[in-house]
């Protein structure tokens, strides 16, 4: 379809500007002086490489709550789950897709130098462990970490070597857009990862809930969106301690709550767990994203609360309910 991101074309094309695998380098972005500045909570940190975000299990009156990382993040720090953690981000430089709601300015996107830093996995962990009250979370974040899983494994190495594992939760985002850790020459990776245990959790995000809502969220050709499936699919099948996060956001069309209803089949049907490991999430405003969004995409804001409660009533009516 004309003018649509073609996913594996961009895929390629965005990790080759985001990796040095021969010296063990990835590109983050700078955020301080970045348009994202503004929105956030706290200062940048950690040479503006870094910073602090807040992970809050409360998310809005009558929207289902966020677990994520708290409670598997908790369980391995050995604490009560609280209401609120903090945690240290990382981005990488790259996405595949130009999500209208997301609330990275594009151009920290687009695999640019100019806006970001070439870093080790090493350096960026000596950094997180310098920060003043270093939160117990670690996030590698984007942009889009699958575009470089080996920044994930380079980082388990550092954060084992500096021998802060026990006190680290390490936490990284996965948009089901590169199945580069599931081929062949990722498999040393994919070990290396399901090593490390449950001090590590994987987040995959659906950009939607079909093929028509994928590509409107994503700009990206829809057959993107059994693209995410299939290597989801994937995944489900390592030892890796899997989550999901999905965005609901669709212009009301007929039948579409339905759908969502059948999207939790297709998750239990790939694994039975999963429908209960995965959190919708909220789409708000940004500055960031506060020029993108016309009156299609506002209305599909407003209608996210609708098919929500279709979320929710298919995994509650699933054997065990939402975790």
């Amino acid at each position: 379809m004309a003018g649509l991101i073609p996913t594996e074309r961009m895929v390629d094309a965005m990790r080759q500007r985001v990796l040095r695998e021969g010296g063990g380098e990835i590109l983050v972005s700078r955020l301080e002086g970045s348009m994202q500045q503004a929105d956030l909570s706290a200062p940048t940190n950690a040479g503006g490489l870094g910073r602090r975000r807040h992970f809050r299990r409360r998310v809005a009156e009558g929207w289902p709550d966020n677990f994520l990382p708290i409670v598997p993040a908790s369980r391995w720090l050995r604490i009560s789950p609280p209401a609120v953690m903090h945690a240290e981000v990382f981005q990488l430089a790259a996405c595949a897709w130009r999500c209208w709601y997301c609330f990275v300015p594009f151009p920290l996107l687009a695999g640019d130098e100019r806006k970001g830093r070439w870093a080790s996995a090493a350096e960026l962990v000596d950094l997180y462990a310098a920060v003043e009250d270093r939160p117990p979370i670690l996030d590698l974040s984007g942009g889009s970490p699958d575009l470089a899983p080996e920044w994930v494994a380079w980082t388990m190495d550092a954060v084992e070597a500096r021998g802060i594992g026990k006190s680290t939760y390490l936490w990284s985002d996965d948009n089901l857009s590169s199945d580069h850790l599931l081929r062949p020459d990722g498999s040393t990776l994919l070990r290396r990862m399901e090593r490390y245990g449950a001090g590590y959790g994987k987040v995959c995000c659906l950009k939607g809930f079909d093929a028509e809502s994928f590509s409107f969220n994503t700009q990206a050709e829809p057959d993107g969106f059994e693209r995410q499936l299939r290597i989801l699919v994937g995944y489900s099948r390592t030892d890796l301690d899997l989550y999901l996060y999905v965005t609901l956001t669709s212009p009301r069309t007929t039948g579409d709550d339905g759908r969502v209803r059948e999207l939790v089949a297709r998750l239990a049907d790939i694994r039975s767990d999963l429908p209960r490991r995965t959190v919708p999430l909220l789409v708000t405003e940004f500055s960031a994203m506060r020029s993108r969004i016309d009156a299609v995409r506002r209305d599909a804001m407003e209608n996210q609360w609708r098919l929500v409660e279709a979320w929710t009533d298919a995994v509650s009516s699933l054997e065990g309910g939402p975790e």
